[in-house]
């Protein structure tokens, strides 16, 4: 993957990080002044020290989760959490999942991201499960359970 540097372009986690310099051209922080390295820009998580952060990680800016939505209607909802993980709304699971990996995906094929206030998460979330309760109950369980797997798959 080839990403482009620019302040519009920054990962979620870069978004809500205390340390970011949104006012510059190249993205920096006070970790990197120098320009924030491609593999976080990409999406690696920055939590723990990497080489040359001269001991500065991520630190959010608020203290409750910050929320976003990937891609158009009806999107996935995600959050950074104070811990600097993402997570995932699960609409058939109806819970949040921790979900690191998915936004290095979504970075990879450049799907728009937009941020949501609190009360918007909440209507997606209510819109969600308003949807769930319509669908038939056995066909709910089936894609419950093949939610399930698949991700027991993906973690093996």
């Amino acid at each position: 993957m080839t990403y482009e540097p620019s302040p519009d372009r920054l990962p979620p986690l870069c978004k809500v990080c205390a340390h970011l310099h949104p006012e510059k051209e190249i993205p920096e922080c006070d970790a990197f002044p120098d320009g924030i390295p491609d593999e976080i820009l990409a999406g690696a998580l920055h939590v723990d020290s990497l080489p040359g952060d001269r001991g500065i990680a991520f630190l959010k800016i608020s203290p409750g989760p910050s929320h976003f939505i990937a891609g158009s209607e009806p999107g996935t909802l995600f959050r950074v959490t104070c811990a600097g993980t993402y997570e995932r709304y699960v609409p058939i699971l109806d819970l949040w999942d921790l979900d690191n990996t998915f936004i290095r995906y979504v970075i990879s094929q450049s799907i728009p991201v937009k941020s949501v206030d609190a009360s918007g998460a909440e209507a997606f979330v209510e819109a969600r499960r308003a949807c769930l309760e319509s669908m038939n109950p056995c066909m709910r369980e089936i894609r419950r359970m093949m939610y399930i797997c698949s991700h027991e798959e993906e973690n093996k």
